[in-house]
């Protein structure tokens, strides 16, 4: 399966509203499904010779301890994985000796990706099976009776250098 994307255009400067726009890539999920802890603990299973139920047991254990981390004000790096953090959420305050804690309106949880699997658009993760394909053209291509096929990367039938524009450029 492809990871899918739709295009959205928006300010460059996004404080100036009236900025020059561009077109940026942003990744759907719409028309996939999420992975679910039992699919998961059924894949380390069939992988790496411990039982479905022990693996489904070891990632429950990790997702509870991951929040009592959390909550004790620690970070939490697992090697090879990356880090989960919390960030606060708020609406802020005028002056910084205004701010209290009861100021703080929600918690989410973050997670950078350590290097090992961070995933880039260069030659070595598409050769590990990488595929980008826009919804709009594969949803153009389905309505004009076209090529169904969302794993089709040429649904419009132009040339594809298999590359996603860069929004910089």
């Amino acid at each position: 399966m492809a990871i899918l994307f739709k295009k959205i255009t928006r300010p460059v400067d996004l404080t100036d509203l009236d900025s020059a726009k561009k077109t940026y890539p942003q990744i759907t999920y719409q028309y996939s499904s999420p992975s679910t802890l039992d699919e998961i603990a059924l894949e380390i299973g069939q992988t790496s010779g411990v039982s479905e139920g022990e693996a489904f047991s070891v990632l429950k254990d990790f997702r509870t301890l991951l929040k009592k981390k959390l909550i004790d004000g620690r970070t939490v790096n697992i090697s090879g994985l990356g880090y989960f953090y919390l960030a606060a959420q708020s609406k802020g305050t005028d002056a910084a000796e205004d701010f209290t804690a009861a100021d703080i309106t929600g918690l989410r949880i973050c997670f950078r990706a350590n290097k090992d699997i961070r995933l880039n658009t260069g030659t070595t993760t598409r050769t590990d099976g990488l595929s980008l394909k826009d919804v709009d053209r594969v949803n153009k291509a389905n309505s004009a009776g076209g090529n169904d096929n969302p794993d089709d990367n040429n649904p419009d039938g132009k040339p594809d250098d298999g590359e996603t524009p860069d929004p910089a450029a």
